[in-house]
């Protein structure tokens, strides 16, 4: 049943276009009329029910209207942890209460709020907010994730700029406002007691915020295969639960005349599920945390009800529910990543103690998840089960205690022994941080698969099904070599295919050809701009399985944020006048040394930008920034190449008469201008160009 509305919930989001209710309610109702005679008919009616659900959930979130240029007066509380960046706090905000100039019909459940507030923000409290509404079209994206389908199912319908704000009183009797307070004690006490950095470990630890800690050391342990360690995962809950449990039993058995009525056992089982939901909460009902919070009630009711308790049954009910609650769980990596590794546990057994249990049971989670990491990222750690190993004792069983008890000293208000808590736990992590640091200096730490790579991954996912069979299963263990096609890099394909990157105002193109590839930037001067390009060229690197291009034309000295690994550069003619010029074989000169299959076009002239041709026509032309003068000794010196040129990328900056000018001298040639946030792909294919249109907007997508 579970699989079956698992199932519908999945096949919605095959759709761009959100299909109409009456089809699935149909289907649903057919269904019903032939359980009688044929059971398997409920499946159907399941999945065609799970499909209408979100179907239903999705025109509730379409029927918000969201107005731009409007101010107006929020009362409501902080449901995200608040990110810090470009000198202004962003978070999430649940409202309460409108006031009587704000938006009058279609309001969001979620609003996006960024600016500054009077004093630190703090996921859990209540503000009183002035707020100035802004375009859902102005969000900004990622090329790791859609984060506008993301922010569609999450029910954030609205973006606002702050103008003013002031923090609500404690209620006292809203127990969300009690663990509000005791999270901004936690976090105070720890920024108190320990710099920036060391303070996110405990705050990470304990109450599941790790804002605080910067993104080289969050890459350190993605990399490694240990960034569940910073977040609050089922582990923290279940300790939290089971330390409930032993506490409630223990202060029972002390009332003789409680425990002749009720068993210590029962009351504390009974304890340990508003337990669990209070950490849970407590750390931000992240879906791990959630997750672990619906299996340990259904194992709890399981053992009330004089039950068996199936840990299947426990995480397929979890998954039911967080999907149900929020469709658009399913595309969210958390979701999948969180289950899988749960699953992997399930299905070899778990409870056992001892190193080889625990080698075993990090072995198993990561042959797991190796499909998922691949498909998703386009890379896989090698090296995570030896680095779970050494370090999940060290974490879980040592930091995670110490950064509890920390809290909870810094909540009774012992500073004396929170501070030396949270100082043995920054300790201890500066250690985890650098042996997880010397185990990325092996060698095949990481390998690079690409993504897309559909048939790896299903080679894979067969294996790993045979591979999870019961013990004694013949064959069983060869099914591991199904894992083999997904670690061989990708190839490229045989085509030229150019990709323009979004890089803000500047001009960042990805090309590859076979095994070779290389980039060419221009204007990337402004720093939003190195950003987003230095973004998305780490994500497309990932895609096509690239951990080094083999050229970087550099058409000026700006470069994306962070720069790519390179086999060799090359700079334009003047480029000797740099700091740290390369050598004279470096300049983008028809006398140097080009990439394959590529020459470059000189000028007579002593600075001029990269100029690069494809193709023996040439094909394909690529231009840097250039002046009018610069664009007219082009057309006169290289005439004949510009009229059997068939396409011309240049900078979007590139002025009017520039772009007359070149579109003067190359009357055949399509002419693309990069830059001003827009991408595109374009294959070379049997002697001509073509340029891959981006999809129709979905539902999910805001407008403009």
């Amino acid at each position: 049943m579970v699989i079956a509305a698992g199932l519908g919930l999945g096949f919605l989001h095959s759709f761009r276009q959100l299909p109409a209710l009456w089809i699935p309610l149909s289907v649903a109702l057919s269904g019903l009329l032939l359980v009688w005679k044929w059971r398997p008919a409920l499946l159907l009616t399941v999945m065609a029910g799970a499909f209408a659900w979100g179907i239903w959930q999705a025109d509730l979130r379409l029927a918000v209207h969201w107005p731009v240029g409007q101010d107006f007066s929020v009362r409501g509380r902080i449901v995200s942890i608040p990110q810090l960046g470009d000198r202004e706090y962003r978070f999430l905000l649940t409202p309460e209460h409108w006031s009587a100039d704000a938006p009058a019909a279609g309001r969001p459940a979620k609003l996006l709020i960024h600016g500054n507030l009077p004093e630190v923000p703090v996921v859990g409290q209540r503000w009183q907010l002035r707020l100035h509404s802004e375009s859902l079209a102005s969000l900004p994206g990622s090329p790791f994730a859609d984060l506008a389908r993301q922010r569609f199912w999450a029910g954030e319908g609205g973006v606002a700029r702050l103008q003013d704000g002031r923090l609500l009183p404690v209620s006292r009797w809203n127990l969300q406002d009690h663990i509000a307070a005791a999270r901004a004690v936690v976090l105070h006490a720890s920024n108190m007691a320990l710099d920036r950095e060391a303070a996110g470990f405990v705050q990470a630890l304990s109450i599941g915020v790790g804002n605080q800690l910067p993104p080289e050391i969050w890459q350190v342990y993605r990399d490694t295969g240990t960034a569940h360690l910073l977040v609050i995962s089922g582990s923290h809950v279940a300790v939290v639960a089971g330390l409930a449990l032993w506490l409630s039993q223990c202060l029972w058995r002390r009332i003789p005349w409680l425990v002749a009525r009720w068993p210590a056992q029962t009351v504390g089982i009974l304890c340990s599920i508003p337990a669990a939901w209070a950490y849970a909460s407590f750390a931000g009902m992240q879906i791990p945390g959630e997750r672990a919070a619906w299996m340990i009630t259904a194992a709890a009711l399981a053992h009330l009800l004089g039950r068996p308790n199936n840990a299947w049954q426990g995480l397929s009910l979890a998954a039911l529910l967080i999907a149900l609650n929020n469709p658009g769980a399913l595309v969210e990596v958390g979701f999948w990543l969180s289950l899988g590794a749960v699953a992997a546990l399930v299905a070899i057994g778990y409870g056992e103690v001892g190193w080889r249990a625990l080698l075993r049971s990090q072995w198993a989670v990561s042959i797991a998840l190796m499909p998922l990491l691949a498909g998703l990222f386009g890379q896989v750690s090698l090296i995570s089960p030896a680095a779970n190993v050494l370090v999940i004792p060290l974490v879980e069983l040592l930091a995670v205690p110490l950064a509890l008890l920390g809290a909870l000293f810094a909540l009774l208000d012992l500073e004396l022994l929170s501070r030396l808590f949270f100082h043995l736990v920054a300790l201890e992590m500066d250690a985890v941080t650098a042996l997880l640091r010397v185990l990325l200096h092996i060698p095949f730490a990481r390998i690079s698969t690409g993504t897309g790579r559909t048939w790896a991954l299903l080679a894979a996912v067969l294996g790993l099904s045979i591979f999870f069979l019961p013990v004694g299963w013949p064959g069983r263990r060869l099914a591991l070599l199904g894992m083999v096609p997904l670690l061989i890099p990708a190839s490229g394909s045989t085509d030229l295919e150019l990709r323009a990157l979004d890089a803000g105002s500047g001009m960042l193109l990805f090309w590859q050809k076979g095994a070779q590839s290389g980039i060419f930037s221009a204007n990337l001067w402004k720093a939003a701009s190195r950003r987003s390009g230095g973004l998305a060229l780490t994500a497309v690197l990932r895609q096509q399985g690239v951990t080094r291009v083999d050229a970087w034309l550099r058409s000026d000295i700006s470069a994306p944020q962070p720069q790519p690994a390179a086999a060799r550069q090359w700079w334009p003619a003047g480029a000797r006048d740099y700091p740290g010029g390369p050598p004279a074989a470096a300049f983008c000169r028809a006398d140097g040394v080009a990439p394959p299959g590529m020459h470059f076009l000189t000028l007579r002239a002593p600075v001029q930008p990269c100029i690069v041709t494809w193709g023996a026509g040439p094909d394909v032309l690529i231009l840097g920034d250039a002046d009018a003068a610069t664009v007219h000794r082009l057309a006169a010196e290289h005439g004949a190449a510009l009229h059997r040129v068939q396409a011309i990328f240049a900078p979007a900056s590139l002025g009017h008469t520039e772009r007359a000018a070149l579109t003067a001298a190359a009357a055949q040639a399509q002419v693309f201008y990069l830059g001003e946030g827009k991408s595109g792909t374009w294959t070379w294919q049997a002697g001509h160009l073509d340029h891959a249109l981006p999809p129709a907007p979905a539902y999910w997508q805001p407008r403009a």
